[in-house]
């Protein structure tokens, strides 16, 4: 059986909590991804994703440039220990409705697991099952 930790992304990307929205944007297309952990000082404290930024600061009209990060990041932080299985994963994140899960290691954030990371996953389940 496929663990978490077998599909996650590691190290998990983040950005400063006082980064502005369009910073932590950039951040984001630059490395190909859809969210982002949040951080104060050594703490990961939030995560952004694409979909905040659409919803609650483009659709709402604020201005990125001028928004800051930690106030639209979603917190606290939902986990997943990275030993449990990727099926788990998808259950949790499917009853959470969420698109990014952060993986841990005894207690601390190792990885990030997203949806297109499951699709990886479960492509590979259907062809070796063929």
């Amino acid at each position: 059986m496929d663990d978490v930790g077998d599909y996650m992304s590691a190290p998990p990307l983040s950005v400063e909590s006082e980064s502005s929205v369009q910073e932590a944007a950039q951040y984001m297309q630059a490395q190909n991804v859809g969210s982002l952990l949040v951080k104060s000082l050594d703490d990961y404290i939030g995560i952004i994703t694409e979909t905040d930024i659409t919803r609650k600061c483009v659709a709402v009209g604020k201005s990125p440039e001028e928004m800051l990060v930690a106030e639209m990041m979603t917190s606290p932080v939902k986990s997943m220990d990275r030993y449990l299985p990727v099926e788990e994963a998808n259950e949790f994140m499917r009853k959470n409705k969420i698109r990014h899960l952060a993986v841990t290691e005894e207690d601390k954030i190792v990885g990030m697991l997203s949806i297109r990371d499951l699709v990886s996953f479960f492509v590979k389940s259907f062809r070796t099952t063929e």
